[in-house]
């Protein structure tokens, strides 16, 4: 008798192991940080689905070049309109540029998003609002925040800014996200 409840018990843990082993590889793939060697060179869309959530990345080129101001020099400041990256332009150092990322959720489903850069721009580039839920009908106004101060010096600084956002496969998985 004593023996048959050892087996049963662990049976049990080992249909429990089973059970969130794939949960917990899921959410070390998403979480893990990926090492960059090139960037998008245009808005980019990937998906990948997963046993419990679907994924969407949307991957936009960001750079800027920042200058030396010198006295009495006239200087043409560049700046990008194109919706389709988040460049901040030629800026002399010492000074700020602000982008705007503008999200929207006309789905049913809730949205968990992360915002990620890489390359050497990424340690003068700040976002005011990171890390958050989208539920229906939600907009949300990111600005990304470039500090040229940051920089280590005049140049051209390039990365890539990615947009995740994360999506339960079934309504009872919103509660992780």
């Amino acid at each position: 008798m004593m023996h048959m409840r050892k087996m049963v018990k662990g049976l049990i843990l080992i249909l429990l192991v089973l059970i969130f082993l794939p949960f917990i590889y899921e959410i070390n793939f998403y979480n893990e940080v990926k090492v960059r060697k090139d960037f998008v060179k245009n808005m980019t869309t990937e998906k990948n689905d997963g046993f419990f959530f679907v994924y969407e990345t949307v991957k936009y080129p960001s750079n800027v070049e920042i200058i030396k101001l010198e006295k009495k020099s006239n200087i043409t400041l560049g700046m990008t309109t194109d919706p389709w990256n988040l460049n901040f332009g030629v800026i002399p150092i010492g000074i700020e540029s602000r982008r705007f990322i503008n999200l929207a959720n006309r789905k049913e489903e809730i949205y968990k998003v992360e915002i990620q850069i890489y390359g050497n721009i990424s340690p003068m580039v700040d976002f005011d609002k990171n890390n958050f839920i989208l539920r229906k009908d939600d907009e949300v106004k990111v600005t990304a925040l470039l500090n040229s101060t940051l920089s280590k010096g005049t140049g051209k600084f390039m990365g890539e800014i990615d947009i995740l956002s994360k999506r339960a496969r079934m309504p009872f998985f919103n509660v992780i996200l």
